[in-house]
C-alpha cells in the first residue's frame, strides 16, 4: 500500500516537472553574430558562433543567459542578443461533407411519369387516308 502511494506521488512529480521544461521552450532568433558558450557566462569556453537572424530553440533561461539548441550547436547564449520569434500558424480548416436532410437519404422509388394517351379532337383526326380516329 505504501509502495503504491509513493509510486503515485513520483508519477505526479514527474508529470509536473517533466512538462514544465517543455512548456518553457520557445523559438527565438539571434539579433547579431552570437557566441554560444559551454555555460551561462562570458568566462565559459566558446562552443560556436551563430549568424545574425539564425533561428534557435530556447529551452531554459537564467538571469541574462539562455540555454539554446540550433544549427547543430547546443550551449548558452546571452539573453540580450535573442529575440523571441512569433510563429504564425495557418488556421486548420476542416471540410465536412455537405449536410443532407433525412428525406434525401432514403428516397422511395418512384415510377417514371406517364402521360395519359393523346386524345385527338373530333373531326380532325385521321390515322391514314380512309381510317378515322376512334
Amino acid at each position: 500500500m505504501r509502495f503504491r502511494f509513493l509510486l503515485v506521488i513520483a508519477t505526479i512529480l514527474a508529470a509536473v516537472f517533466g512538462t514544465s521544461a517543455a512548456a518553457f521552450a520557445y523559438s527565438a532568433h539571434t539579433t547579431t553574430n552570437l557566441n554560444v558558450r559551454s555555460g551561462p557566462g562570458a568566462g565559459y569556453a566558446r562552443v560556436g558562433t551563430l549568424p545574425a537572424g539564425f533561428r534557435v530553440n530556447v529551452t531554459g533561461c537564467e538571469p541574462g543567459w539562455c540555454r539554446i539548441h540550433g544549427g547543430g550547436v547546443s550551449g548558452w547564449a546571452s539573453a540580450g542578443y535573442l529575440e523571441r520569434s512569433h510563429v504564425v500558424r495557418p488556421p486548420i480548416i476542416i471540410v465536412r461533407p455537405p449536410h443532407r436532410p433525412p428525406q434525401w437519404q432514403h428516397r422511395p422509388h418512384r415510377p417514371p411519369h406517364h402521360r395519359p394517351p393523346h386524345k385527338p379532337r373530333p373531326g380532325k383526326c385521321k390515322i391514314a387516308p380512309g381510317f378515322p380516329c376512334r
